[in-house]
């Protein structure tokens, strides 16, 4: 009878060693690649990205910049603008004059605002849109980073908060599992097999959400600070300064009402309209300009043939003085205009300031309740802790089953999460107030 010899069982055991091993070296491997292609971004890297590579900043810069433009443009007028022209024409008969100027080979044109209310309200009123805008760019500095920041700490919150969710998921499995058996032993009712797969079906759903809420913050994040979308991101652990101590709620209104940049370019809106109004009220007045002229003639357009004595070279300066004499409805209607979009813009300023003096009191209010919250949530995770220490101790003297202890555990998961959530909404309100108070990027930067 013929044997079949296998492979020897020392080769075998080897081979298993070697794809184990080999298999050990891929995954590590792996692990260093992904946590090489990671970034570890802090806080206060993040905040000063954003406010480097955020679209809404960068579009908000370009405002700025065209106004400064516009301003530019309207002071322009009261410096001396100074135009070089030079043509060909040919002339039959009488030399007809051309853009109302007569031929000439070259000619030099210069013409400056000396005296006009009008135009010059309108400037001052150009300058003050550059300064809104520029507080405007402000405004949209700190909304920016409150964003960022709340992506940051939530992002890493959540991602703190999956390590106990998946812990709390695994108790609710094994519970589940457990229950089972005693339904199976008639130790408990069916009823409760169901109720204990229905809690682990909610915590498997709640990690699920999780998840996809952490990739979504991730995603989020690298959005607002202009991180490559493939390269994933480590947070660490961070905390909103304090406010100062000692001030009381009356204190931070007023400072809000001083320092917030969006109340400031409101401000600044009213005085650009009061300068609009004053530009309207001054077109009644007479206007002044300053005009000079140069420009050298040729003989040949025919001028010694139709004028007493010729001359190549011609000089003129002076002033122009435009007296308005009658434009009543034209007027009045321009003027009224200025002065409802004037009264519009007070109004706008008076409902900004109540509503941030009403933010103040509000997230003032909520500090202290979110404070409060989260001494709460650390005595419940004190008091869980300690009940799962001495349920342990109880299972491994035999004094408790599996279920208890499981149960237990599901106790302290759930306490380490409201932990978590009360941290984050307890900075959520300080970053707030830091925002409407004008003091979130001293504070972060």
């Amino acid at each position: 009878m013929n044997r079949q010899r296998g492979m020897p069982a020392r080769w075998v055991v080897a081979l298993m060693i070697c794809l184990t091993a080999t298999a050990t070296s891929s995954m590590a491997m792996a692990q260093r690649a992904d946590d090489a292609a990671a970034r570890r971004l802090a806080l206060r890297e993040a905040v000063e990205l954003a406010l480097r590579n955020n679209r809404n900043v960068r579009l908000a810069e370009t405002t700025v910049a065209r106004a400064a433009a516009e301003h530019e443009q309207a002071r322009a007028i009261f410096r001396p603008q100074v135009l070089l022209g030079s043509g060909l024409a040919y002339t039959q008969g009488f030399p007809l004059s051309i853009e109302g100027s007569a031929p000439s080979i070259f000619q030099i044109g210069d013409s400056q605002a000396l005296f006009d209310p009008n135009l010059r309200n309108r400037e001052r009123q150009a300058k003050k849109m550059r300064a809104a805008a520029a507080q405007s760019l402000e405004d949209e500095r700190d909304r920016i980073v409150a964003e960022t920041v709340l992506a940051y700490l939530d992002l890493d919150r959540n991602r703190r908060s999956l390590e106990y969710l998946q812990g709390q998921s695994r108790s609710l499995e094994a519970t589940a599992e457990l229950m089972e058996q005693r339904v199976e032993a008639g130790l408990e009712p069916a009823l409760e097999t169901t109720r204990a797969q229905l809690g682990a079906a909610r915590g498997l759903n709640a990690l699920t959400a999780l998840e996809n809420e952490i990739g979504m913050l991730e995603f989020r994040l690298r959005d607002l600070t202009g991180i490559t979308q493939e390269q994933r991101i480590e947070t660490q652990m961070s905390e909103i300064p304090m406010l100062t101590e000692g001030q009381s709620v009356g204190e931070m209104a007023t400072q809000a009402l001083n320092n917030n940049p969006g109340l400031l370019a409101l401000a600044e809106q009213v005085r650009a309209k009061q300068f609009q109004v004053r530009s309207e009220q001054g077109s009644r007045w007479p206007r002044v300009n300053l005009v000079g002229q140069y420009g050298l003639f040729s003989d040949h357009n025919n001028f010694s043939d139709f004028f007493q004595r010729f001359s190549r070279n011609n000089v003129t300066v002076g002033v122009s003085i435009v007296v308005p004499i009658y434009e009543r409805e034209r007027y009045n209607a321009r003027l009224s205009k200025a002065e409802a979009e004037l009264e519009e813009a007070r109004l706008r300023e008076q409902e900004g300031r109540a509503a941030v003096a009403g933010q103040v009191r509000a997230m003032w209010g909520a500090v202290r309740q979110q404070d409060s919250g989260r001494e709460v949530a650390r005595l419940e995770l004190e008091l869980a802790r300690e009940a799962l220490n001495g349920v342990l101790e109880q299972y491994e003297a035999g004094r408790l089953n599996r279920l208890q202890l499981e149960r237990a555990r599901v106790e302290e998961n759930r306490a380490w999460i409201s932990l978590f959530e009360a941290d984050y909404q307890l900075e959520r309100a300080r970053l707030e107030l830091l925002r409407i108070t004008g003091q979130l990027r001293a504070a972060l930067l």
